[in-house]
């Protein structure tokens, strides 16, 4: 008899797959806090899969695969855990030609921006081997750019939004952190603007569509995420 040739993939790589897509569902797999049955259905549902049993034998190998992480990948995860998520919407991109003189300019704006609001307010320059980057409030731009040659300036971007993971001292010598947390969105297929990780914060940015999503992904790295999804 004639076997009829496998099209698609096995229950054991969709269900791999749909977890490494699914970050909350493996955080709560870790925890050991699935339903087993459950997670059967939703993949068969999801993927076109049609074994059950055959699901539930790869979810259960995927979960005690995590149970035997290599060990700085648990500091990673303790790490994140412990670290708290803020949101800022509303948040603008200016890109501009490498060029010192506004470099300073834009040093002493900040400075005078940040102490009038107490320290409060998103403001990052960002200096790249040819390009300099400001990350700000959209409400700072008419202040930011009379200060910028219109020849330099390479373009504004609006409607962002900016999540941030803010650590402890220890995030510096941990190695994986980003790689951690950005492997998430990836899985997502979400795209990342930009990453800045200065000392111990880390800061993602997204457009706004994509804002709603990246926190969902992100806000299941940490167990009580502060702040809120942007508003639209």
């Amino acid at each position: 008899m004639r076997r009829t040739p496998r099209t698609g993939p096995s229950a054991a790589d969709a269900t791999r797959q749909y977890i490494d897509e699914h970050p909350s569902v493996r955080e709560a797999l870790r925890d050991d806090l699935v339903n087993y049955t459950a997670l059967a259905r939703r993949v068969e549902a999801e993927t076109g899969v049609t074994s059950e049993e055959a699901v539930t034998v790869a979810v259960r190998r995927y979960q005690r695969g995590l149970a035997t992480e290599d060990p700085s990948l648990q500091r990673v995860r303790a790490l994140v855990r412990e670290s708290r998520l803020e949101v800022h919407a509303r948040v603008a991109i200016v890109r501009l030609h490498d060029d010192w003189d506004v470099v300073d300019a834009l040093l002493a704006l900040g400075r005078r921006l940040l102490d009038e609001a107490g320290g409060r307010r998103l403001f990052e320059i960002i200096i790249g081997g040819r390009a300099i980057t400001v990350l700000c409030e959209e409400s700072l731009l008419a202040e930011i750019r009379p200060a910028i040659p219109a020849k330099l300036l390479m373009g504004t971007e609006r409607g962002l939004a900016v999540l941030a993971f803010r650590s402890r001292p220890e995030v510096a010598e941990i190695p994986g952190v980003l790689t951690y947390m950005a492997e998430a969105l990836f899985r997502s297929g979400i795209n990342c603007l930009e990453t800045v990780s200065v000392h111990t914060d880390s800061l993602f940015v997204f457009r706004d569509k994509d804002a709603i999503r990246a926190y969902q992904v992100l806000s299941t790295l940490v167990p009580s995420p502060a702040g809120a999804p942007p508003a639209h």
